[in-house]
């Protein structure tokens, strides 16, 4: 689903990374399904805004151990 809305919205994952301030290394890894979270909320917040998609459908929040904070962000199944 993430790289047919890639492709929809013409991005790269060289382009996607640098609007999501990250290293390309992190996309390659969403689109091949070797990773199943970001360490960065803010880098999936730019992936959804540059693909014109919520949150929801690509993330879902991860709770840490540090009194339930919300930093990480998990990829929705």
């Amino acid at each position: 689903m993430l790289v047919k809305r890639m492709e929809a919205k013409s991005f790269s994952a060289r382009r996607l990374a640098r609007y999501a301030e990250c290293v390309p290394g992190t996309i390659d890894n969403l689109i091949a399904g070797r990773t199943q979270s970001l360490n960065k909320g803010r880098t999936a917040e730019l992936i959804c805004e540059a693909l014109d998609v919520p949150m929801d459908l690509f993330f879902v929040p991860e709770k840490t151990s540090t009194a339930g904070q919300t930093n990480k962000q998990k990829v929705a199944a």
